[in-house]
């Protein structure tokens, strides 16, 4: 448990208070009868002022202890209400991050077609400039016995 200045005051009224009651000595002059005059009130005779004074002093204490944890509670509202938007942003977040993720995949999914189809069109390009040399040596080797015969038969070989 942690100690505040706040429970350390308290404490220490708690133990004045047991310090002044616990001695019959002092319960009798606590309780001893005295004249209270308050303005605007008028006079009061045989009144305990010793016990009056030691109830208004626990009275205190019994306020200050209440405000003292209002104070505490409303400021673990407090935390719990920030943690509370913290992790509302941290689910925000998550959400945006994970929505730019998606848009990079699909940006990275449609350049990959785009590439494959750029490999495609090449390798069909590839395929038909294969045939076309493979028809032009044909053609040429074609060519080239032409003219071996008509050579030959012109030299008379």
């Amino acid at each position: 448990m942690k100690f505040n200045l706040n429970t350390l005051l308290l404490a220490l009224l708690a133990i004045l208070t047991v310090i002044f009651l616990v001695p019959a000595e002092n319960r009798n002059t606590l309780s001893a009868p005295h004249t209270l005059s308050l303005p605007g009130l008028g006079t009061f005779e045989s009144v305990p002022v010793g016990m009056y004074l030691l109830i208004g002093w626990l009275l205190t204490a019994l306020i200050f202890t209440l405000i003292n944890s209002v104070s505490r509670l409303r400021n673990q509202a407090d935390s719990a209400r920030l943690l509370r938007d913290m992790e509302g942003l941290r689910a925000n977040l998550d959400k945006a991050e994970s929505s730019r993720f998606a848009e990079l995949q699909s940006y990275l999914e449609r350049r990959l077609g785009e590439l494959q189809s750029q490999v495609t069109v090449q390798a069909s390009e590839a395929s038909t400039q294969a045939a076309r040399v493979d028809r032009l040596r044909n053609e040429l080797a074609a060519d080239l016995g032409q003219l071996d015969e008509y050579l030959k038969r012109k030299l008379g070989a």
